[in-house]
């Protein structure tokens, strides 16, 4: 028998609670109600197919004045601001505009020559336009890696725990030239704007609330016109607009988890538009959106529901809001192995303290941990990483077996 509607908006919604919705209690508890109440869900129903996304509609009734108590408590709020909850749902749309993506875009853009021009599709306002006004503090096993702007630290400090980089931060981009597109921009001088791209952070967020403040503070400072429409109606054209303002510019199109809304026929046509017009592609999207970009991630070994890619090649598998990140790298090392180079470079030799910190960061013995470094360190992979550090490591290991 076919779905109804009404079952099929409710299976939405439970999905909605036990996958992202998990990260909310309140949200999940919101959707696991509506899943259940057929008075709610046939409200629900008469929205638009794509309004009926549970977030936006749970968004909506918080903006609506349904307070955030148990659903049973507020059920009745609910049915009785229905009418400007639907009308919210109508004019607006989820835009996740997460500073934090900065993190995996810096990563792509590290491989990048500059000058660059960034386009950004799906840019809602602005918010990672600006990724080289940022600071970033990037955890790895044992070390941790900061890059600041060259004024000094920024009010916006993005923290990420990463596995697979290398001993140097990521260069600061020179970015020259900013555009962006989106269905829905919102423009961070527009207090109603602002508050809907608050109301968007979930309700116990509040870390992440403060940090979407303090990001629209900085873009407030240089607001950016985003131009509305559809991204591949508007492509072109805000490429044609980069070339002509900055010529001599590398061209950047950066599309996190935005082109999963497309159909797949336009998806299609943006990214052979993009590997085709001598400029260079940032996707950061689920790993089903772009069946090319999975099956190189599937033949890398590159594991994970999210994919960082460049031009179309897997580089990293993130976390959707850029909180951690497993960088490949050329030299053919896994991620795991070259944290364990670069923390040895750090803690080179024996040490009073060396075995608990190995104990503490790999929860391995020492003598494991020389065992799996020998192996590491006499791979063809580890020569082409750093040809140098292999070689001290050897002349180290022979000095010490003479004594």
């Amino acid at each position: 028998m076919a779905q109804s509607e009404r079952e099929r908006c409710a299976d939405w919604f439970r999905r909605f609670a036990n996958a992202e919705g998990a990260e909310s209690p309140r949200y999940r508890n919101w959707a696991l109600a509506i899943a259940d109440d057929d008075e709610v869900l046939d409200r629900i129903v008469t929205l638009p197919l794509a309004k009926r996304q549970p977030v936006l509609v749970l968004t909506c009734a918080r903006v609506a004045g349904v307070p955030l108590r148990p659903f049973d408590t507020v059920r009745a709020d609910f049915l009785a601001l229905w009418k400007e909850i639907a009308q919210l749902a109508r004019a607006r749309a989820t835009q996740t505009n997460d500073p934090r993506r900065c993190s995996p875009l810096l990563v792509a853009l590290d491989r990048i020559r500059g000058p660059i021009a960034l386009i950004e599709v799906g840019a809602s306002a602005g918010l990672t336009l600006i990724p080289d006004r940022y600071s970033y503090i990037w955890n790895a096993p044992g070390r941790s890696i900061e890059s600041h702007p060259t004024a000094g630290p920024s009010t916006v400090v993005l923290t990420a725990d990463v596995h697979g980089w290398g001993a140097s931060p990521p260069k600061r981009p020179h970015i020259v030239y900013r555009d962006g597109i989106d269905l829905n921009p919102l423009d961070v001088t527009d207090e109603s704007d602002r508050e809907w791209l608050e109301a968007l952070v979930w309700p116990e967020q509040v870390e992440r609330l403060k940090l979407i403040r303090a990001a629209v503070a900085l873009v407030a400072e240089d607001p950016r016109v985003i131009a509305a429409g559809d991204a591949l109606a508007e492509i072109r054209g805000a490429v044609a607009r980069a070339r002509r303002a900055a010529p001599g510019a590398t061209v950047v199109v950066s599309s996190p988890a935005v082109l999963v809304y497309l159909d797949p026929s336009a998806r299609r046509e943006f990214v052979t538009y993009c590997r085709r017009s001598k400029l260079r592609w940032i996707s950061l999207d689920g790993r089903s959106v772009h069946p090319s970009i999975e099956s190189a991630a599937n033949d890398a070994g590159i594991d994970g529901e999210f994919l960082l890619s460049l031009d179309g090649v897997p580089i990293a598998s993130v976390d959707p809001l850029g909180r951690s990140m497993s960088i490949t790298n050329k030299a053919g090392l896994a991620p795991d192995d070259l944290d364990l180079i670069e923390f040895e470079r750090i803690h080179w030799g024996p040490k009073p303290s060396k075995e608990s910190l190995v104990r503490r960061v790999w929860s391995s013995s020492l003598v494991r941990y020389y065992q799996r470094l020998y192996a590491i360190m006499e791979s063809s992979a580890a020569r082409r990483y750093d040809p140098v550090l292999v070689k001290t490591f050897a002349q180290s290991s022979e000095s010490r077996q003479r004594r």
